[in-house]
């Protein structure tokens, strides 16, 4: 049954309204109704975590509280790499976090999105082999201090985002699943616990209080599966516009930002059965804020690399003042460098000896 239109309310002035029709993309053509909404889970949820403030977002409020409170409330920092096996990833997407603790120290959030219809039942060992990964990896570039003590390991808090039809019944404990006989046994075997976002069982108002996280949920959780792409987009367009109209705009921003397979025309008619009479406006609302977007992203980014270029060039003024010519391995190296790299690099000019010293010294936390 056809919903009654609402307002459709925004949060922006009245500019954004002025875009016209013939302004949004034309669609390309309207053949297979059969498709998919997102065609790559694995490009969209890291596309997701990527949008400001939404990896914090799904950290805090899906880590256990205690865990959660203790977390700095800095932007979690992403480190580079994947730890699941190449025959895994289409199957499965990860991201590795660092975070601040509050009390002092650092700890990991590594998060594994699950593609699969079914839960696999040796998620529990593969997350074990995740994490040692993990932390051989940090091993090798951080274990000792600046003296060659042994430091100790920093703390990995799993998570785990499902989005698949059937329900999650795994434990979520590791010694859950093993053959104990006796529970005498459990505080003699290795244990660990992850954390679960299990999408399908949680109800669409609170899968986030972070508009750009909760709108892509939403999508992962009604929008990934085979079927009439108009449906899913009535259904997906309902849910979203049952949580607010911006909530609806910020979902046609969403699709028409995302590589899919969706043309104008299809998101304009299940549009007209969600908001009949307001579909032009919707999408005009969600185009222009969609090029703002687009705008000030690029803008950010201009500024940082612009930023990052010029310490680089510092850096380089200050190589050659201490130690002469800089070879041009060692150039390519600082302008390929991250911010965080060019800054301890930086730092460790004061007590490096050598030119080699500076990318090599490890200085104590």
């Amino acid at each position: 049954m056809t919903q009654p239109a609402r307002p459709v309310s925004h949060r922006h002035p009245p500019a954004f309204m002025r875009l016209l029709p013939h302004e949004i993309p034309a669609p390309r053509c309207r053949d297979a109704m059969q498709t998919r909404l997102i065609h790559r889970h694995d490009h969209f949820f890291k596309h997701l975590l990527d949008q400001p403030g939404t990896a914090g977002a799904l950290i805090r409020e899906r880590l256990p509280a205690a865990v959660a409170e203790l977390i700095s409330q800095d932007d979690p920092v992403l480190m580079p790499g994947s730890f699941v096996d190449k025959e895994l990833r289409e199957y499965r997407t990860d991201r590795l976090y660092g975070v601040g603790i509050r009390t002092g120290g650092a700890a990991f959030i590594y998060v594994l999105m699950e593609h699969k219809s079914s839960p696999d039942p040796r998620i529990d060992l593969q997350l074990l082999g995740y994490e040692t990964r993990i932390w051989q990896d940090w091993d090798k570039r951080e274990g000792r201090d600046s003296e060659g003590r042994i430091r100790k390991l920093p703390p990995i808090f799993p998570l785990v985002v499902y989005h698949g039809e059937a329900e999650w019944r795994i434990p979520l404990s590791f010694a859950d699943g093993l053959d104990l006989g006796d529970e005498a046994l459990r505080p003699h075997v290795l244990d660990f616990r992850y954390s679960l976002a299990d999408l399908g069982r949680i109800d669409d108002d609170r899968l986030s209080r972070e508009e750009r996280l909760r709108v892509g949920l939403l999508i992962l959780k009604h929008g990934t599966r085979d079927g009439d792409l108009h449906r899913t987009l009535v259904k997906l367009g309902r849910a979203a516009f049952a949580l607010g109209p911006d909530d609806l705009i910020a979902l046609v921003r969403y699709i028409l930002s995302e590589p899919n397979s969706v043309e104008t025309a299809i998101l304009r008619d299940a549009l007209k059965e969600i908001v009949p009479g307001q579909e032009t406006r919707v999408m005009s609302i969600a185009a222009e804020e969609w090029k703002a977007e687009g705008i000030l992203i690029g803008e950010a980014r201009g500024k940082a690399e612009g930023k990052a270029e010029g310490k680089a060039d510092i850096l380089l003024r200050l190589l050659r003042r201490r130690f002469g010519a800089v070879p041009e391995a060692a150039i390519a190296t600082i302008h390929n460098a991250s911010d965080d790299q060019l800054n301890a690099w930086a730092e460790n000019i004061l007590d490096a000896a050598t030119l080699d010293a500076v990318f090599t010294s490890h200085r104590s936390n």
